[in-house]
């Protein structure tokens, strides 16, 4: 009996042993496969995200929709978001869609750095009750980049920057080969900006921008064709109505350079930092700010350009200022220092509408063959009838060129209170327009390389320059054998562009192009950028009213034959300028 009593037992526990080994083997194939349909599951909401992604890259639809979690379905055949969730039985799944930031050598980092509009961090968390009270979870991540499209489309055009008013500057890329822009994008958070310049670097996809703000503040970016940084910042002074730094890369090294007012007088009225071509976007890439004491203006300057020479082998940059006296002078920065001074001002009264340089009414150029330099400025002596235009120039094609003596273009009668030149970027020509506020009068000139050939009056009946406008601009086509310099101004009244082509010193008046939309009569800031990888095109930018700018782009043949298309789709690129005077905008072509 007691054998019989032992054997039972024993058998009770194996079978009970095995009952136990068989129930938890199915609980345990049994949330095997749940958590195989969960991931499935989530793997659906990755794909469809990637999806959503490939319709369009906006941040508004990627950034806001889905940060705290969102649901998502085929709307028309296609994947978008929907409500808070989606549930399938048993499983509630949720994406995410949360924006990365990157530090200043591009890597992504869980705190600090700065935001990427172009990455996002992207979740896919499933959730179900296996049984009893514990929940399982299923997670899948990914990254959602619009690499491709922004390194695609800036290696093919170009790239536009503006103010709208927030403390986030924007962009829009161009397709040269599409001839339209991209969406708006995001740039980094920063200031409200006003005044605006860019520059692309001549050996890789990079363009610094800088931009000052109402308060006087210099905020100076850089954007590697992916991601925008904020690089450095320093009070600059003015309100915006005038133009206290400039922006330039040297030709051969790809070397940047930021030169910019101190807002002081007397003594180092100028600064500058520098940043190696070798090096990527960042705060620590760049030198830190030297003094500029130039020895022939003294007041608070009040306004910067900068031409890079475009010869291949060189370094050397050529900058010219103006301070508050109406005092002009120059200097070129040979690539490791600022040399060439000239032994005098070149100018000492400006032209100025009502105070000093509240205008753009000098300018500087390179010669593309030789390396000399151009510069040519208003005085304020000019009148209607009285030719108020004076240049000089450099010679040598070295930093120590030679300045030669304060000279008068021939034949011209009227000031030049806006003025352009532009030079040929295959030979040593260069082109001139100005229009005076005297008068209204339109009058220009032809330099052949060594001598100006100059007509008055071309135009009686322009817009006449105010504060803070430009209404005058120039460039060069080349197709073939063909090469035709283009004036393009105002005319009194304008709503649609008027414009000359000229064959060396001939210039013959074009039918008015009318674009659509049509330009206002209130129009602010005009600005002509030529293609260097497409020479028989370039673009003319011009802001109007409504705080809006627009982009025309013009393609010439060999017979010659012109052809003006709307860029911007014939909708405004900018609507919100803070404000339509003054460089709202600026936009640079790739150069490479």
């Amino acid at each position: 009996m007691l054998e019989i009593i032992v054997a039972i037992g024993l058998w009770i526990v194996i079978v009970s042993s095995g009952s136990v080994l068989v129930v938890g083997g199915l609980k345990s194939n049994r949330l095997a496969g749940e958590t195989t349909e969960a991931s499935s599951f989530a793997a659906e909401g990755i794909d469809a995200l990637k999806s959503i992604k490939k319709q369009g890259w906006t941040t508004p639809l990627l950034a806001t929709s889905c940060t705290t979690g969102c649901g998502i379905a085929t709307v028309s055949g296609t994947w978008g978001f929907s409500g808070a969730n989606n549930v399938i039985g048993k499983y509630t799944r949720q994406v995410f869609v949360n924006p990365v930031n990157r530090d200043g050598s591009g890597n992504i980092v869980s705190s600090g750095g700065t935001p990427d509009s172009d990455t996002y961090l992207a979740r896919s968390t499933v959730t179900w009750s296996p049984g009893g009270v514990r929940n399982a979870v299923v997670s899948v991540y990914t990254y959602l980049t619009n690499y491709a499209r922004s390194i695609a489309t800036a290696l093919t055009g170009a790239i536009v920057i503006y103010g709208d008013g927030t403390a986030t500057p924007k962009y829009r890329t161009y397709d040269r080969g599409a001839n339209s822009f991209s969406a708006e994008i995001s740039t980094v958070v920063g200031a409200s900006g006003n005044t605006f310049s860019i520059k692309t670097s001549p050996t890789k996809t990079e363009a610094i921008s800088g931009y000052t703000t109402a308060a006087g503040v210099l905020q100076v970016m850089c954007f590697d064709g992916t991601t925008w940084s904020n690089d450095w910042s320093v009070t600059v002074g003015g309100t915006s109505t005038t133009k206290r730094f400039e922006v330039a890369y040297e030709t051969n090294s790809g070397d940047a350079l930021v030169l910019y007012s101190t807002n002081t007088a007397t003594t180092n009225e100028l600064a500058y930092r520098t940043k190696s071509g070798a090096t990527g976007c960042g705060a620590a890439n760049w030198s830190a700010a030297q003094n500029l004491n130039p020895i022939r203006t003294s007041g608070i300057v009040q306004w910067v350009k900068m031409r890079s020479d475009p010869l291949a082998g060189s370094n050397n940059v050529a900058a010219i200022w103006a301070d508050a006296n109406s005092d002009l002078s120059a200097m070129i920065w040979s690539g490791t220092a600022w040399v060439n001074e000239p032994t005098s001002a070149l100018a000492t009264t400006l032209e100025v509408v009502s105070a000093a340089q509240d205008v753009d009414d000098f300018d500087v150029e390179y010669e593309s063959v030789s390396g000399d330099v151009m510069i040519m400025f208003a005085l304020a002596v000019g009148s209607n009838g009285t030719n108020g235009v004076r240049y000089v120039t450099c010679t040598g094609g070295i930093s120590m060129c030679t300045w030669s003596s304060v000279l008068t273009p021939p034949t011209l009668s009227d000031d030049a209170t806006h003025l352009d030149i532009s030079a040929n970027p295959n030979s040593n020509e260069i082109i001139f327009a100005s229009i005076g506020n005297a008068g209204s009068d339109l009058q220009r000139c032809y330099w052949s390389g060594t001598a100006f050939t100059c007509a008055a009056n071309v135009d009686t009946s322009c817009t006449a320059p105010s504060v803070g406008t430009k209404r005058v601009v120039t460039g060069w086509l080349i197709s073939g054998g063909t090469t035709r310099s283009i004036i393009i101004y105002q005319d009194s009244g304008a709503t649609k562009i008027s414009w000359y082509a000229c064959r060396t010193s001939t210039c013959t008046v074009q039918a008015d192009i009318t674009v659509s939309p049509i330009f206002s009569p209130t129009q602010g800031w005009y600005k002509i950028e030529m293609d260097p990888v497409s020479k028989d095109q370039l673009m003319l930018l011009v802001s109007a009213s409504m705080n809006s700018f627009y982009a025309k782009r013009v393609v010439m043949t060999s017979v010659p034959a012109y052809t003006w298309t709307n860029a911007d789709g014939s909708t405004a690129l900018g609507t919100a300028l803070p404000s339509i005077n003054n460089n709202p905008y600026s936009f640079a072509y790739w150069r490479q």
